[in-house]
């Protein structure tokens, strides 16, 4: 099962408070699919751990200057892959602060679909909602930038 199908079953996209916010507990003590191990009840002391692997992925965010989440989710489902939007994209619509909601991004193929083209794409869909856009960000370095870091340290060692 792939992560964001979990995520999806566990109602990790979905806020558990009020006004669109996560407070990182489970909503139910039950567990909605079957572990492969340990036990199927949570306990809100130690949470829930899914551990997984997958090919690289970015993280790129494009905050928009809006109050509106379903403006904002209309965007990131366009965006995404499985709202006809750039195949290689998983998005949604994030709360980040008072007035602005992120359209949250994983680039699963950042190599063909980078920051850049989720930008253009984010702006374009923006302008049609009458939405201002600010400069998206990555969320942590890039799988280029990480190599060229490790292949200095490694070259300063040698």
């Amino acid at each position: 099962m792939k992560l964001d199908s979990i995520r999806r079953t566990f109602g990790y996209f979905k806020p558990n408070s009020n006004e669109n916010q996560w407070i990182g507990v489970p909503k139910s003590d039950t567990l909605p699919l079957k572990p492969y191990s340990g036990p199927s009840e949570v306990t809100p002391a130690k949470g829930v751990v899914v551990i997984g692997a997958t090919n690289w992925v970015d993280n790129y965010n494009v905050p928009l200057l809006s109050s509106d989440i379903s403006a904002v989710r209309r965007i990131a489902k366009r965006i995404s892959g499985r709202g006809g939007g750039l195949a290689s994209v998983q998005a949604m619509a994030l709360t980040h602060g008072e007035g602005i909601i992120e359209v949250a991004c994983n680039l699963l193929d950042p190599k063909n679909v980078g920051g850049e083209r989720v930008q253009q794409e984010v702006e374009n869909l923006a302008r049609e909602e009458g939405i201002s856009v600010e400069k998206g960000y990555y969320t942590d370095f890039s799988q280029e930038e990480i190599v060229k870091s490790y292949l200095k340290l490694f070259q300063e060692r040698i």
